[in-house]
């Protein structure tokens, strides 16, 4: 078997593309085209640092009865149904409080003086009130969505779909989204690595030996997108209970699920509830595969496929 790596910057980070075949260079180096296609047409779309984008159009229409794609209908009844069931802890009408905090401009270099749509003084909203309908959607005027991990993880997911019986194996990362299948270069189940914040960005705390069947993993945490404005610390993480940056005692959680979409989203929601809540949120979310890493240093870690070093 022989890999084929590429890597690009997209959806706000490092995306990165491993795909394992057989079927010679030319077929595998399509595929990687069509890869990235997809990729790039979906954040072509739905970006809301893009302002031409499905996503800000739908913003700036806030009030109004849109007719969407079936593409951003997916995602909004995912956002809904995973919302639901995270009790709102995950919340894509957070978008104006996540600007508020400072999260207003996409962290990729270059981008600093980029145009962009600052709903930072529209108010947030229950998820009960998106309407949603096979050809439109709406929102209540005065308000914003924002997709977040919920549309890095969906895209990530479907990527993977595509991706089964094209290859014998593949990685891809989205941010840190990573969703895997089959096995490597030497035939081996995928491992993947986690970050060990206490130290430099080249250490590693532990590794995930991934199945064989579509499986993901996502890490959440308070370090990456972060800033000061008045002198006072921000992340982009918001408590939906105050609206602001939550305070927590974590600060990276990583998950291990079947889905990229729910691993990242249940991955922020652990950030915001801290180590202690978070035991029974995910027991009751299915999840036993998860490493906490906390500000004491300290780490809590479930679950046997996860291995520390």
């Amino acid at each position: 078997m022989k890999s084929y790596k590429q890597t690009n910057i997209a959806l706000g980070g490092e995306a990165r593309i491993v795909i394992v075949s057989d079927k010679g260079d030319q077929y595998n180096l399509n595929i990687l085209k069509e890869l990235w296609n997809q990729l790039y047409s979906f954040e072509k779309r739905f970006s809301r640092f893009l302002p031409y984008s499905e996503l800000s159009t739908f913003n700036r229409n806030s009030g109004t009865k849109q007719f969407i794609s079936p593409e951003f209908h997916d995602i909004l009844t995912a956002a809904i149904k995973i919302s639901y069931e995270t009790k709102q802890l995950f919340n894509p009408f957070l978008l104006p409080a996540i600007q508020k905090a400072g999260y207003k401009k996409s962290f990729v270099a270059g981008t600093e003086n980029d145009k962009h749509d600052d709903y930072s003084e529209r108010v947030v909203v229950g998820i009960d009130k998106l309407e949603l309908t096979k050809d439109w959607a709406r929102i209540p005027f005065g308000t914003a969505i924002d997709l977040g991990g919920c549309g890095k993880g969906y895209l990530a997911d479907q990527l993977a779909v595509w991706l089964i019986g094209k290859v014998e194996g593949f990685s891809v990362s989205l941010d840190g989204d990573i969703v895997c299948a089959g096995t490597d270069e030497n035939n081996s189940n995928w491992s993947i690595l986690i970050q060990n914040i206490s130290k430099n960005n080249n250490a590693v705390i532990g590794e995930i030996i991934m199945p064989r069947e579509i499986s993901a993993v996502a890490s959440s945490g308070i370090m990456s997108k972060q800033g000061i404005i008045n002198g006072k610390k921000w992340h982009h993480i918001i408590d939906p209970i105050t609206l602001n940056p939550a305070e927590t005692d974590v600060e990276l959680v990583t998950i291990m699920h079947k889905e990229c979409l729910y691993a990242d989203v249940l991955a922020s929601c652990s950030v915001i509830l801290g180590s202690k809540k978070s035991v029974s949120f995910l027991r009751n979310q299915k999840i036993k595969d998860c490493l906490f890493q906390l500000k004491n240093k300290k780490t809590l870690l479930s679950g046997k496929t996860i291995k520390l070093y």
